[in-house]
């Protein structure tokens, strides 16, 4: 979803496991946020065309929820987290966290299709394994990334095409930052959500609060990591590491 907090013209992305739930709660209770959309929007069957809580800006343009007039007018900001720890809370929030919302034929979980399926792979394997599952392939397949110095300019995208090369970085939270203008750090949250409400001129002090912390999951994400899965994460998410100089 985002957050639109008119009086300050303000627009919030909410980026998952970056502590949108306690901005989304500020800026709702503090500075009269509201939702758009303030539903999901469902397709036939029920499964997702646009999920509530994390969508990005050009997904509203495509549903018509926001043009981008509108958007010009709005200081628009995110969220982004470093990749390494974001996958570990994904995965226990998969693997513990959630499992309860399997016994509930009407959930969110639901809606997400093969979502059910990891969460239930995330119950009986390790984090290292369910790392190899989603991005092992990719790793594998980081020899494609030698051809890419041989071919001509001209025929470049074409021939990586044709070989299964990636031509746009396979990022996490690009969707999410995508033509905004502020991105903060979950490393750094307060802070950086004082620069943007001073930016937009809130003239009062707003404080975030911890809400719906992972408890299950290890306070080091480092532990959850063989050397197998730390070169598939610093692989596959090898830009977004480098541009906001994230490491292990």
């Amino acid at each position: 979803m985002a957050i639109i907090c008119r009086e300050y013209g303000l627009l919030y992305l909410m980026a998952p496991r970056t502590g949108c739930t306690a901005v989304e709660e500020v800026l709702e209770k503090e500075l009269g946020g509201e939702l758009v959309p303030p539903q999901d929007i469902l397709d036939e069957k029920g499964n997702f065309r646009m999920h509530r809580r994390h969508h990005s800006l050009r997904a509203m343009f495509k549903h018509r929820l926001l043009t981008k007039e509108e958007a010009a007018s709005f200081l628009k900001f995110s969220c982004i987290r470093n990749p390494y720890d974001s996958l570990a809370s994904d995965y226990v929030k998969r693997a513990t966290k959630y499992q309860h919302f399997i016994a509930e034929p009407t959930s969110w979980v639901h809606r997400l299709p093969g979502y059910v399926e990891d969460m239930e792979f995330c119950k009986t394997h390790s984090f290292d394994d369910w790392v190899v599952k989603h991005y092992g392939s990719i790793y594998g397949n980081r020899w494609q990334r030698s051809l890419e110095g041989v071919l001509r300019s001209s025929k470049r995208n074409r021939l990586k095409q044709a070989l299964g090369i990636r031509t746009k970085p396979y990022l996490m939270y690009g969707d999410y930052t995508a033509d905004i203008d502020f991105v903060m750090r979950f490393e750094n949250l307060q802070n950086d959500f004082d620069q943007v409400l001073e930016r937009a001129g809130v003239p009062f002090k707003v404080t975030i609060p911890v809400v719906n912390k992972t408890d299950e999951r290890k306070a080091d994400y480092r532990e959850y990591y063989t050397e197998r899965s730390r070169k598939i994460v610093q692989y596959v998410f090898r830009e977004e590491l480098e541009r906001y100089d994230y490491g292990f």
